[in-house]
């Protein structure tokens, strides 16, 4: 026994020393040692000639020197080339591949780069080569033979895997139209959701949703299945609750109402200060006490005052007592300013009242009060607001044709005023239906409805509030959107459903979406929601092929395994019994590769070969290049088997000895 192992030792050493031998051989031998033995052979014919061995030759021959045994029998020489194969390719992984990784050529640090990839696949895919070669030699296989099969050996680990994962991804999503559809998939749940989907929502195969949707069914995998959708789920309204939060934490719809109603508050502040620039712009070129035609706005009082012709006693109920009024007041002040004092500054140019004028200054004041009338009017004003407009109406034009007369500027001035004026106060009359409402609840209802409709109503709402504001309504509307029906809700109402999630968000037009989403003042918002319903679209999708929403098939499948199972325990069937058995086992270990997020990103992947692939071919390649034998050496050797076939031999410690007669 312990020669035996002594003799392994050796060998096992010396199959060490020719491996290592291999990787600067391959630039020794095919260098230098090749190209002049060819010379040689050519001038003095083959074989006749000296000769410079191989390195791994002259490494095997020292190895003879220093005592070590040498292989003798086929399965020696096949654990030999075994070896040598495992330990050249770790020589190009921890030597060649360093040394050449820290030269200065970009080549050579390429190819170093290479020698060094996956050093445990480069030792299986070369103890593999030289087994294939090995085996190949020894069944009277030539040196094309052996190199090719070396070459096929070593490449088997490799090109065997790169096979078996196109053939499992390629059954699983199909060609590339299919990866890159996986692909966008799984990107979707992580974008909304941070979390995976399932093989069938990935792939969105009808073969493998029927296959998940069977297995909610089975015993041992239903309760799986049950819980990676619930994970889902969870995983959607987590994602919903941290938008909410960012947003507006703790939003609702009281707290959307109020917000809405401050808004509204805050754009008519704007309003007006914008209001006051304008006109401050117009100040700048008519004087304060310049007469102003006033025969539009005397004209339209009267009208508004107009009694029924025949029908004075009746007249009076169809007149607004505030009206009439300020008629009388307007007409006074008219008198007074035709009568008065003409400003000092004005004396001197000429310039006196004329009847029915005013001074700007009165004039614009008085169309300031009228349009803040207007702002502020409710349901319940002692005037009615048609009536407020047609005099800001009739004001506007007279302070327009003041602006026109004193020159270009001041026409300009006052027309970007009015048109601003004009804007707003529509804006203001649309607005007003909104927040017109006696609690903040009702607000944010109005403000939301006919969102299915279109998204005027809310687009004008949000262009005119804050962006503190919009974001608490966005909040408020985008926790309502995944509210599940009140025959699943929980005791606090906060049950989240996706299916009702995507419900209300495919409902919303694109208008709307837009004005909630696009304008909250978080980027990117409008695209994460519909990335959100994108993902509960693929999630009810897979849930939907073969669905059974009473649950009956599940029902049916206990009851048939339970019936089943009892058979068998009466009748003794092992089989059958071990077949029920197995059912749980084999349905809970499918359900859990389908759902494995490691899988389903793997099969989303392009299946390529292993960076290690050359290395692994240069290497197989060199080992069998190198077990060729030089030309007298396999002469010797035939001589040598002849001998020893014909018992003109016998072995003896060392090596032969003729045998005696």
């Amino acid at each position: 026994m312990g020669d035996k192992v002594a003799r392994g030792l050796g060998l096992g050493v010396r199959s060490l020393a020719q491996g290592l031998a291999s990787v600067p051989g391959m630039v020794t031998d095919n260098l230098i040692a090749k190209p002049l033995n060819a010379a040689v052979d050519a001038v003095m014919g083959e074989g006749n000639g000296p000769r410079l061995q191989m390195l791994k030759e002259a490494t095997g021959n020292l190895a003879t020197h220093a005592g070590l045994p040498q292989p003798e029998t086929a399965s020696e020489r096949i654990a030999q080339d075994v070896a040598e194969g495992g330990a050249g390719a770790l020589a190009g992984v921890f030597g060649a591949g360093p040394l050449l990784a820290k030269s200065a050529g970009s080549v050579a640090q390429g190819v170093g780069g290479m020698l060094m990839e996956a050093p445990k696949l480069q030792a299986v895919s070369g103890a593999a080569s030289g087994a294939a070669s090995g085996i190949t030699r020894e069944n009277g296989g030539g040196e094309v033979a052996q190199m090719v099969a070396g070459l096929a050996g070593g490449l088997a680990p490799t090109v065997g895997s790169f096979a078996g994962k196109a053939a499992l991804r390629g059954a699983v999503r199909g060609g590339e139209a299919g990866r890159q559809q996986m692909a966008d998939n799984i990107d979707t749940f992580e974008k909304a959701a941070g979390i995976t989907p399932t093989l069938g929502q990935a792939t969105q195969s009808r073969a493998i949703q029927a296959a998940e949707t069977g297995l909610s069914s089975v015993p041992g995998s239903s309760g799986f299945m049950a819980r990676r959708g619930e994970i889902q789920a969870k995983a959607l309204q987590d994602a919903v609750d941290d938008i909410t939060n960012k947003l507006a934490p703790n939003a609702n719809g009281w707290g959307a109402g109020e917000a809405i109603a401050k808004g509204v508050d805050t754009f008519k502040n704007n309003v007006k200060t914008v209001q006051k620039n304008l006109y401050g712009k117009l100040d700048e070129f008519i004087p304060a006490q310049t007469p102003v035609q006033v025969d539009r706005t005397r004209d339209a009082l009267a009208a508004l005052n107009e009694g029924i012709a025949g029908a004075p006693s009746l007249s009076r109920f169809f007149k607004n007592s505030k009206i009439g009024s300020i008629e009388q007041a307007f007409l006074k002040d008219l008198d007074s300013f035709a009568q008065g004092r003409v400003n000092p500054g004005m004396q001197g140019m000429g310039v006196a009242p004329q009847p029915g004028q005013l001074p700007y200054q009165a004039v614009q004041k008085l169309r300031t009060m009228v349009g803040q009338e207007i702002a502020d009017n409710s349901l319940v004003a002692d005037v009615p607001r048609s009536k407020w407009r047609a005099l800001y109406s009739a004001l506007s034009d007279d302070l327009g044709g003041a602006a026109e007369q004193v020159g270009p500027k001041a026409q300009q001035a006052w027309s970007r005023a009015n048109q601003y004026t004009k804007s707003s106060i529509q804006r203001l009359e649309q607005l007003e239906g909104i927040v017109n409402r006696d609690a903040p609840e009702k607000i944010f209802k109005a403000a939301t409805s006919g969102l299915a409709d279109g998204g005027t109503q809310i687009q004008r709402l949000m262009k005119s509030m804050p962006d503190e504001n919009r974001r608490e309504v966005t909040a408020a509307v985008l926790q309502r959107l995944g509210r599940a029906r009140n025959s699943a809700q929980d005791e606090m109402g906060s049950a989240f459903s996706p299916e009702t999630f995507l419900t209300n968000l495919a409902a919303m037009s694109a208008p709307a979406r837009n004005a909630l989403f696009a304008n909250s003042g978080m980027p990117g918002l409008r695209q994460r929601i519909e990335t959100m319903g994108r993902m509960a679209s693929l999630r009810r999708d897979g849930a939907q092929v073969f669905a059974n929403p009473s649950g009956t098939a599940r029902q049916t499948s206990l009851i048939g395994m339970g019936s089943g199972l009892a058979g068998a325990i009466a009748s003794g069937n092992i089989p059958m019994l071990m077949g029920i058995a197995a059912t749980p086992v084999l349905g809970r270990g499918l359900a859990s590769v389908m759902t494995n997020p490691g899988f389903v990103k793997s099969a989303a992947q392009r299946t390529q070969l292993n960076p290690a692939t050359p290395a692994i071919a240069l290497n197989a390649a060199t080992q069998s290049a190198q077990s060729e034998q030089p030309v007298y050496s396999r002469r010797l050797d035939a001589e040598m088997a002849g001998l020893r076939q014909r018992k003109k031999v016998v072995q003896v410690p060392g090596g032969w000895a003729v045998a005696s007669r």
